[in-house]
């Protein structure tokens, strides 16, 4: 079928919704979007966010969360440059038979029509096993590694933590697991999740895995100037005791402690 009026899925329930927009244009109304849409949802008694719900974007065209009663933000109504409606599918057959007209009648019998395909596609992917991954599989489809050689569940539960995905329990963070990234209760990852993994981690070529690295990298060598440090204390300690039979390995010893407060004289210190 020949698409008349483009039809979307709600992120949050997952049914058909319209943008009032795109049914504006195809039902090619005379006046004005926003006073035309404003007098259709008084006239049709419908309810912010059971019938319709607005989305906010800024000048960017980036999408705005305003805030709600009681909260505080910087950002408010003023900050707003554009309004998009977002209506269900009854609301949108109910206005196009508020336009009384034959390309209203058209689009209505096109929702119904679309409405029926949908609904048979969704019962069919309601019966269809949802694949998902475990950290382990997860792991290795992305190919991720590190000094070590290929990660594993556990490093990668470090990765997601350090980047905010999931929480100190390892579970997904409700964001990724509402937009679908993720499922609970076990954590696993779903098909759109591992494609927005691969876009974000894949083949450890981006910036959270490059910045992870580095930080693997410095602390190695925190670690040698560490190690280097004790073994010279312990070296100066032991050596002492010998008197002046071990004078020359006492000033060897000396020369390796000195040498090592050198490298980390300038380095940050743990307690001022």
């Amino acid at each position: 079928m020949k698409e008349l009026i483009k039809i979307e899925k709600s992120r949050r329930t997952g049914n058909p919704i319209v943008n009032a927009r795109n049914l504006y244009k195809g039902l090619k109304v005379g006046k004005d979007f926003s006073t035309w849409i404003k007098e259709k949802i008084k006239k049709c008694d419908f309810v912010e966010n059971v019938d319709y719900a607005r989305i906010f974007f800024d000048e960017n065209g980036k999408k705005m969360t305003l805030p709600k009663n009681g909260e505080r933000s910087s950002r408010g109504f003023g900050d707003v440059f554009r309004i998009e409606y977002a209506l269900t599918f009854n609301s949108a057959k109910h206005i196009a038979m508020l336009q009384n007209n034959a390309q209203g009648k058209k689009v209505r019998q096109y929702f119904i029509d679309r409405e029926k395909d949908f609904w048979v596609l969704k019962d069919e992917l309601a019966n269809k096993p949802e694949i998902s991954y475990t950290m382990s599989e997860t792991a290795n489809l992305l190919g991720l590694s590190d000094y070590y050689g290929n990660i594993g569940r556990n490093a990668l539960y470090n990765i997601f933590y350090f980047n905010k995905i999931v929480n100190e329990k390892n579970r997904a963070v409700k964001k990724y697991v509402e937009k679908g990234y993720f499922t609970n209760y076990p954590t696993r990852v779903t098909e759109e999740g591992l494609k927005w993994l691969q876009q974000r981690f894949g083949n450890g070529t981006s910036e959270e895995v490059r910045e992870l690295k580095e930080m693997v990298s410095d602390l190695r060598s925190k670690q040698t100037l560490m190690l280097g440090g004790l073994t010279s204390v312990v070296e100066t300690l032991f050596f002492n005791k010998g008197g002046r039979k071990t004078e020359e390995q006492n000033r060897i010893a000396i020369e390796h402690l000195s040498g090592y407060l050198e490298r980390v004289k300038n380095m940050p210190r743990a307690l001022n």
